[in-house]
This record gives structure tokens, C-alpha cells and sequence, in this order.
């Protein structure tokens, strides 16, 4: 068990959220290589500490991409 730093969309407050690492398979159709993508899933329901808003879900799974 990890803690997953996340930020809430309507308020921008920073909460901590109790996540599993979990690697994803993807078949790539042109070639023979796998492609494993990094995903994190929540262990429980997350709510914002500041406004109450749901944040994370144990039944959605979460990826992290940068911005460009």
C-alpha cells in the first residue's frame, strides 16, 4: 500500500490517497512487443478534506500523464 498525492478539481486542495501500483497490458497490433502502462488503484472511497467532493473510487483506476 501507497500514498498517491492528488488534487481536487473544484478546489485545488492537495489530499492523500491510499492506492495499489497496478501494470496494464497493452498489445500493441503492429509489432510483438508489450507495453505495460502504469496505473494506480484507489483502496477505498477518497473525499476532499476541504470540500467533500469524491476524488478517487476503488473501481476506477487512475493514470498519471504529464502535461505538455
Amino acid at each position: 500500500m501507497r500514498t498517491l498525492r492528488m488534487r481536487c478539481r473544484s478546489c485545488g486542495h492537495w489530499n492523500r490517497v491510499p492506492i495499489n501500483k497496478v501494470l496494464v497490458r497493452q498489445n500493441s497490433p503492429e509489432s510483438k512487443d508489450e507495453i505495460l502502462i502504469l496505473m494506480y488503484e484507489p483502496l477505498q472511497i477518497s473525499k476532499c478534506e476541504e470540500c467533500g467532493k469524491i476524488i478517487a473510487e476503488p473501481k476506477e483506476l487512475i493514470r498519471i500523464m504529464k502535461k505538455s
